[in-house]
């Protein structure tokens, strides 16, 4: 039926629309949404040695004014030895100083682990730095090529519509209509190619005289199991 071959080619278009649509609503924004996610991760892999780096530092500062606190201890000690008037004050005087300096030994060999705990960080600081880099080069690359399937997906679709514009104004309204109707409750799939005398989409054997009707080609014939409309693949313009 000569009617029907804008609506095949409308139905091609509609289908190919709608998958052009799950790709901009759905498929691009969730790879885009990887790309987010794994910038953050390589954001994240610097931050976490940063702040083990910070940590380290702070640490080393704290206990260097603690040793600096020991060191004025000991001073005054030293000072104070002079001073003691007794045997036991002067035994009970060197004990706290002794014991000061094996706190301050202490001390300064948790400096020289942190120490190198640092060059420690900072190897590890180069290699999340040189990773960072990789996976912020890896999907600059995949946004860069995202975007750019976007916008000719985005010009196809503006194509597309134009020509849809363009074939649904030359079609016969009625069947526009009846096409319309099918489509939006059957998936927008409204029409079918009958194939070895079977409708295609549910595989219903078309009776003899349908076929009849269809080769024809003088009226609207309709599978009668699934409501879609038949036609003879033969009639179809190749799709551009």
């Amino acid at each position: 039926m000569e009617e029907l071959k804008p609506l095949i080619r409308i139905q091609e278009i509609d289908l190919v629309i709608k998958r052009i649509e799950l790709k901009l609503n759905k498929e691009i924004p969730e790879s885009l949404q990887e790309v987010r996610e794994g910038r953050e991760k390589a954001e994240l892999l610097i931050r976490q040695v940063e702040e083990k780096f910070k940590e380290n530092l702070k640490k080393r500062m704290e206990i260097d004014l603690e040793i600096k606190s020991i060191e004025e201890r000991i001073k005054k000690h030293s000072q104070d030895l002079l001073k003691v008037n007794s045997n036991e004050a002067y035994r009970a005087m060197l004990k706290e100083i002794e014991e000061e300096k094996e706190r301050k030994s202490q001390l300064e060999d948790q400096i020289l682990e942190l120490l190198i705990q640092e060059e420690e960080i900072q190897k590890e600081k180069r290699k999340a730095q040189q990773e960072a880099e990789r996976i912020k080069k890896e999907f600059s690359e995949k946004e860069k090529m995202l975007l750019q399937n976007k916008e000719e997906l985005l010009r196809r679709m503006e194509d597309l519509k134009k020509e849809r514009e363009e074939l649904a104004s030359s079609a016969n309204p009625r069947i526009y209509r009846l096409y319309i109707q099918i489509a939006s409750t059957h998936g927008g799939i409204a029409l079918s190619p009958v194939n070895d005398g079977f409708c295609s989409v549910c595989q219903m054997k078309v009776r003899p005289q349908l076929m009849e009707e269809l080769r024809k080609g003088e009226k609207i014939v309709r599978c009668e199991n699934c409501s879609r409309i038949l036609y003879i693949p033969e009639i179809q313009e190749p799709s551009g």
